[in-house]
């Protein structure tokens, strides 16, 4: 998932963060409350929130065969006094999307890939705010060079970097960047990610003697059905344009959320470590390969006990340090954590709308972090 900077008033003193659900988002058509949804396109313009798409199971759970639905509308959302998230209006994108990358930029909100019943899309728009008309603005940029979905992209002003993800073909190790000034040019192909790689953090940190786009984390889906987490970290040196190896996480960890300080810190909000994961791939692959239909049907209702049981995924802060190469655990958050959302800095504030908070489940909550000095 994608990031901004905090402003330059953020504090690296980090147990103090102070959370609360600031809203939620809208219900839907003829529902009394929204179920929240997963991957969605999430980013700050002009001081205004913006969420738009994702997808739920409004039915029933996946593996109760509920199918998933994507959605194209877009909610928008002001600071006002005691109510920091107050929606003034809703739009529509130019279709349902869901896991795009998105990330915050000078001129918009920007999205790349993603998918909806269709398939993987290689579609990219850039989403803003009008302030005389009081309405969303949509523009189109130029296709990613490939379909693409669960990737991340982040933006060191209006220099756009995309990362992995996945395509038809599996799980991408390719990077792109997008000069937006310059559009016209199209997304240029840097030198390849050092593994392939979907879900992980992706964060521009242009400060220092070496500015570089940190890539935290993430899984890899592999032939035989079982995905390979991640607990690597590498940093994409934008002075000698190579990739470098830095210090690992403490754990595996994908499908999180994080943002970068003018400090140089990179906090990491939540995330899968894999436990339940891990489980669930294995028996499916189990599932799959068994022959006798009483136990494959065993298999079937052990994997859905697991899932309809899920405890929901890792709620802890980690705080790296991009000057020292060290991590740290900074508290955590006191609500279940969401994943595959995205985590938008907001002067001194960190959103986090919606996301997965357990297996097939959403939430609406917007979450809100006060951090120091605020």
């Amino acid at each position: 998932m994608g990031s901004s900077l905090l402003s330059p008033a953020q504090q690296t003193g980090d147990k103090s963060i102070k959370w609360t659900i600031a809203g939620e988002l809208p219900p839907g058509n003829g529902c009394s409350r929204s179920l929240g949804v997963a991957g969605p396109v999430a980013g700050l313009y002009g001081g205004i929130l913006l969420v738009a798409g994702g997808a739920n199971f409004p039915e029933s759970m996946p593996w109760e065969g509920g199918k998933k639905k994507y959605y194209d509308e877009g909610f928008v959302y002001a600071g006002s006094g005691q109510h920091p998230l107050l929606q003034k209006e809703t739009f529509k994108l130019p279709a349902p999307v869901a896991y795009a990358a998105s990330c915050s930029t000078p001129q918009g909100v920007l999205y790349a890939g993603g998918e909806n019943e269709n398939g993987i899309s290689n579609k990219v728009y850039l989403l803003q705010w009008d302030i005389a008309t009081e309405k969303a603005v949509v523009k189109s940029l130029p296709d990613l060079p490939e379909a693409i979905t669960n990737g991340a992209a982040s933006a060191d002003g209006n220099n756009v970097y995309f990362a992995g993800g996945e395509t038809v073909n599996g799980v991408s190790d390719n990077f792109y960047s997008l000069d937006l000034r310059h559009t016209t040019a199209g997304w240029t192909k840097l030198p390849t990610l050092p593994k392939p790689v979907s879900h992980m953090v992706l964060i521009v940190q242009p400060g220092g003697d070496h500015p570089g786009v940190y890539l935290m984390g993430g899984r890899k889906k592999n032939a035989d059905g079982i995905s390979e987490l991640y607990t690597s970290v590498y940093m994409f040196d934008l002075l000698t344009q190579s990739w470098k190896e830095k210090r690992s996480m403490p754990y595996s960890l994908c499908a999180g959320t994080g943002i970068g300080t003018a400090q140089g810190s990179i906090f990491l909000f939540g995330g899968d470590k894999g436990t339940t994961f891990h489980q669930s791939e294995t028996l499916n692959a189990a599932t799959g390969r068994e022959k006798d239909p009483v136990k494959k049907q065993a298999l079937i209702e052990q994997r859905i006990r697991l899932q309809s049981t899920h405890p929901g995924f890792s709620n802890e802060i980690l705080v790296y340090n991009t000057a020292t190469d060290v991590w740290s655990v900074a508290g955590s958050i006191p609500f279940e954590t969401p994943v595959t959302t995205v985590a938008v800095a907001w002067g001194n504030d960190v959103i986090i709308p919606s996301g997965e908070i357990r297996a097939g489940v959403r939430t609406p909550q917007l979450l809100l972090g006060k951090l120091p000095g605020k």
